[in-house]
C-alpha cells in the first residue's frame, strides 16, 4: 500500500512539473524579452533625440558662420565670437540636459577644440586649440558630412556617455565646423527603469492571471490522467491475480482510455487463448500416446536395418584399407623421385651457376692480364725516363767539372791581378778592389758547384735505385702475366667438365620425367578403385548414419511424446487455475 501512494505522488509530481515548467520557463523568458526591449527602445530613444538636438543646435549655430569664421581667423578665447558662442553652448546644454556640449574643428594638424559650453566657472573646460581624437570610422563619416551617433562608450575620464557629432554649415552648405553634445548614460538607465517599470506593470498581471488559470486547467487535466490510471492499474492487477472476469472502465477520452478498450481487447484474447488451452490438452494426451506405439514399431525395423549395413561396411572397409596401402606405396615412390628430380635440378642449377661463375672470373681474368700489360708498358717508359734522367745527370757533372776548371783559371786570374795592382800603387787599387771582388765570387761559385755536385751525386743514386726497383716490378708483371694465363687455361678445363655435367644432368632429368609419367597413370588407376571403394564405404555410413540418427530419432520421439503428455497435464492444471466466462467467450 506504500509502495502505491509513493507511484501516485510521484506520477502527480511529475504531471505538474511538465505542465509548471514550461510555464515558468515561459515566464523568465518574458520578463527576459521585456528587460531587452525595453533597454534597446530607451536606448535607440536618446539616439534619437541627441542627434535631433544636435541637428537643431548646429542650425542656429549656422547662423553664427560670421563669428565661427572670425573666431578661426582671431584664435583667442578673449575674443567677442568665443564669448557668444560659449554662452549660446551654455544655454543649449542647460535647456537640453545634456552633460557636455562643445565646437571642434578639423585642421591641418588634426582636430582640436575651439569653443567648450562649459560654465565660465568651471576650471577643468577644454581650451581653445585643445587637441581632440576621434575613431576612423566616426572620421570619415564626419569629413563626408555625415551625422554620427554612437552608442553607450566607457570614457576612462567622463564616464559611460552616448555622443552625437554633426557638421556645423553655412548657409551656403559649406562645413565651417563641429558640433558634439555628449549625454551621460544614468538618462539613458533611467528611462530605462521607467520603461521596464511601466512594462512590469502590464505584463506580472498577465502572466499571474495565465499562470492561475493554467494551474486550475492542471488540477482538472490531472484528476482525469489519475482516476483512468488508477482504473487501469487496478485492471492490470486482477488480470495479474489470474481474473479474466474484469473489465477496465474508460473513463477519458485520450490515449489513456484507448489503453484501457486495449486491456479489454487483451482479456478477451488472453481468455480464448486460455479456454484453447484446456481443450487442447486432452487432444494432446491422445497424440502422445498413439506417438509412443509408433516409434517403438520403428525402432525394431531400425535394428534391423542397421546389422545389414554393418555386414556391407566391413567388406567396404576391407577394401579401403588395401587400396589405401597401394596408394601410400605410391605415394613413397613418388617422393622418391621428387627428390631424385630435386637433386637433379639443384645438380643442373650448381653446375649452370659454376659456368656463370667460370665466365665471369675469365672475363675478370682477362682484364686484370690486360691492365697487367699496360702496367708493364708504364713501368718500360718510367724505366726509359729514368735513364735519360741518369743520363742528364752525368751531363750536369761533367758541365760541373768545366765550371771548377774555369773558377780555378778565374781565382788565377784574380791573383795575378792583385799581383799587378799592388805593383802599380795607388794607381791600381781600384783595380785591386775589382780583383778582390773576383777572388771572392770565385770561391762562391766554387762552393756552390761544390753543393750542386753533390746534389747531383744523390739524385743519380735515387735515380739507379729507381731503375733497379722499375727491373723488379717489369719481372713480377710478366710472372703475374703467367699466373693469369695459367688460370684461364685452368678454367678452360672447368668449363668443358661443367658442359659434360649439364649434359649428364640433362639426361638424368628426361629419366624422371619418363619416371613421373609412369607414376601418374599408377596412381590414376588407384584413385578409379579408391574413389569406387570410397563411394561405396560413404554409401553404407550414410545408410548407417541414417538408421542410427533414424533410431535416435524414435527414442527422442519417445521422449517428447512423455514430456508432452505431462505438458499437456500441466498446461490443463495452469489453465484451471483461470477464472473464465464462458459466456463471454461465446459473444
Amino acid at each position: 500500500m506504500r509502495h502505491t501512494i509513493k507511484m501516485k505522488i510521484d506520477l502527480r509530481l511529475k504531471l505538474y512539473l511538465i505542465i509548471l515548467v514550461p510555464l515558468l520557463a515561459m515566464g523568465v523568458l518574458i520578463m527576459w524579452s521585456t528587460i531587452t526591449s525595453s533597454t534597446s527602445a530607451s536606448l535607440t530613444t536618446m539616439q534619437h533625440n541627441n542627434q535631433q538636438l544636435a541637428v537643431n543646435t548646429t542650425q542656429l549655430l549656422g547662423q553664427e558662420s560670421e563669428s565661427i569664421k572670425k573666431l578661426h581667423a582671431s584664435a583667442s578665447e578673449k575674443s567677442n565670437e568665443y564669448k557668444r558662442l560659449r554662452n549660446e553652448l551654455i544655454t543649449a546644454r542647460l535647456q537640453s540636459g545634456a552633460l557636455y556640449v562643445y565646437m571642434y574643428n578639423k585642421t591641418s594638424e588634426g582636430w582640436e577644440y575651439t569653443v567648450d559650453g562649459a560654465g565660465w566657472d568651471d576650471a577643468d573646460y577644454s581650451p581653445y586649440g585643445g587637441e581632440m581624437k576621434f575613431a576612423p570610422e566616426i572620421e570619415k563619416r564626419l569629413l563626408s558630412g555625415e551625422v554620427v551617433t554612437t552608442g553607450i562608450v566607457n570614457d576612462p575620464t567622463w564616464g559611460q556617455l552616448l555622443s552625437s557629432f554633426s557638421p556645423i554649415k553655412d548657409s551656403g552648405g559649406k562645413i565651417i565646423g563641429y558640433l558634439g553634445i555628449d549625454i551621460s548614460a544614468k538618462a539613458v538607465n533611467q528611462i530605462s527603469a521607467e520603461t521596464l517599470a511601466d512594462s512590469y506593470r502590464t505584463v506580472i498581471p498577465i502572466f499571474a492571471v495565465v499562470l492561475i488559470l493554467s494551474l486550475l486547467m492542471m488540477l482538472f487535466v490531472v484528476r482525469g490522467i489519475l482516476r483512468q490510471v488508477r482504473d487501469i492499474k487496478s485492471s492490470l492487477e486482477q488480470v495479474a491475480d489470474g481474473n479474466l472476469k474484469v473489465i477496465s472502465r474508460h473513463i477519458t477520452k485520450d490515449q489513456l482510455g484507448d489503453i484501457s478498450g486495449l486491456i479489454n481487447r487483451m482479456v478477451a484474447q488472453l481468455t480464448k487463448i486460455i479456454v484453447g488451452i484446456q481443450q487442447g490438452s486432452s487432444t494432446l494426451q491422445q497424440s502422445s500416446g498413439n506417438i509412443a506405439n509408433t516409434v517403438q514399431t520403428n525402432q525394431r525395423q531400425t535394428e534391423e536395418l542397421s546389422r545389414a549395413i554393418e555386414e556391407i561396411a566391413a567388406g567396404s572397409m576391407k577394401q579401403a584399407e588395401e587400396t589405401e596401402q597401394s596408394v601410400k606405396h605410391s605415394d613413397n615412390l613418388g617422393k622418391i623421385m621428387d627428390e631424385v628430380g630435386s637433386y637433379v635440378h639443384q645438380f643442373t642449377d650448381t653446375s649452370e651457376r659454376l659456368s656463370a661463375v667460370q665466365m665471369q672470373v675469365t672475363r675478370e681474368h682477362e682484364a686484370l692480364l690486360e691492365k697487367g700489360r699496360e702496367n708493364a708498358k708504364r713501368v718500360g717508359h718510367q724505366q726509359e725516363i729514368s735513364r735519360s734522367l741518369t743520363a742528364q745527370s752525368q751531363l750536369a757533372s761533367s758541365i760541373s767539372g768545366q765550371i771548377h776548371s774555369i773558377l780555378k783559371q778565374t781565382k788565377i786570374l784574380s791573383l795575378n791581378a792583385s799581383i799587378e795592382a799592388a805593383r802599380a800603387g795607388d794607381a791600381g787599387k781600384g783595380f785591386a778592389v775589382v780583383a778582390g771582388e773576383m777572388g771572392q765570387l770565385a770561391r762562391q761559385s766554387e762552393q756552390s758547384i761544390q753543393e750542386i755536385d753533390a746534389i747531383l751525386g744523390s739524385f743519380v743514386q735515387e735515380t739507379h735505385r729507381m731503375g733497379s726497383q722499375f727491373d723488379e716490378n717489369i719481372a713480377a708483371v710478366k710472372e703475374q702475366e703467367s699466373q693469369i694465363a695459367d688460370c684461364l687455361q685452368a678454367f678452360g678445363e672447368v668449363s668443358s667438365i661443367s658442359a659434360e655435367v649439364q649434359e649428364l644432368a640433362q639426361r638424368l632429368q628426361g629419366r624422371t620425367a619418363d619416371m613421373h609419367a609412369i607414376r601418374q597413370e599408377v596412381e590414376q588407376h588407384l584413385s578409379y578403385i579408391a574413389s569406387a571403394t570410397e563411394e561405396t564405404s560413404a554409401m553404407s555410413e550414410e545408410v548407417a548414419a541414417s538408421a542410427v540418427e533414424q533410431k535416435r530419432s524414435a527414442e527422442e520421439l519417445s521422449i517428447v511424446s512423455g514430456q508432452l503428455a505431462g505438458l499437456a497435464g500441466n498446461l490443463k492444471a495452469y489453465s484451471d487455475q483461470f477464472q473464465v466466462e464462458t459466456q463471454k467467450l461465446l459473444e
